[in-house]
């Protein structure tokens, strides 16, 4: 062999290298999570900055604790085979009684929001909650706006019930 078709190939191979290499890196800030498992939702929750305590509920059921922009939040997970491989999540918080907290408020919520939406439960509880499916995998980044998207509603709400005691208070 030719000392011209070793050099060749030594570059090849170097290319291939860096190229893979490359691939690699530009991977990384796109890594795929398995969101049907709750203990990487917590992980991600904890890489994006975030508080994540894993817990379970009464019926043995996965959910963690959070807070985002001085709120706590819920992530519930549902139709689990033990604690993983569960088919949907949902972001939940909610707000003690309030006499704005009617089913005329709900509806102006709900009506005008797509994604985040409201109940008033028999008690009088507000409950505020964002349904997302685990099926298949997401990236890091989709899943980082999932939780953006879900902190930057939560203050819209906050917002929202804020002007609506305003407004009650003033009457």
């Amino acid at each position: 062999m030719s000392g011209g078709m070793n050099v060749r190939r030594l570059i090849a191979s170097l290319a291939l290298f860096w190229g893979m290499a490359s691939a690699v890196d530009a991977a990384t800030p796109d890594k795929l999570l398995d969101l049907r498992q709750p203990s990487i939702v917590a992980n991600a929750l904890r890489e994006a900055g975030y508080k994540a305590e894993m817990k379970t509920n009464a019926k043995g059921e996965p959910y963690i604790e959070s807070s985002a922009g001085g709120s706590s939040f819920t992530i519930e997970f549902y139709h689990c085979t033990g604690l993983v491989d569960c088919s949907s999540y949902q972001f939940a918080s909610w707000y003690k009684p309030d006499p704005v907290f009617t089913l005329a408020f709900a509806n102006e919520w709900n009506l005008g929001r797509r994604f985040l939406k409201i109940a008033v439960d028999k008690d009088g509880n507000l409950n505020e909650y964002m349904d997302f499916t685990a099926t298949g995998k997401t990236t890091y980044a989709n899943f980082a706006d999932i939780v953006d998207w879900y902190q930057t509603m939560d203050a819209s709400l906050a917002k929202f019930i804020t002007e609506h005691k305003d407004a009650a208070k003033s009457q």
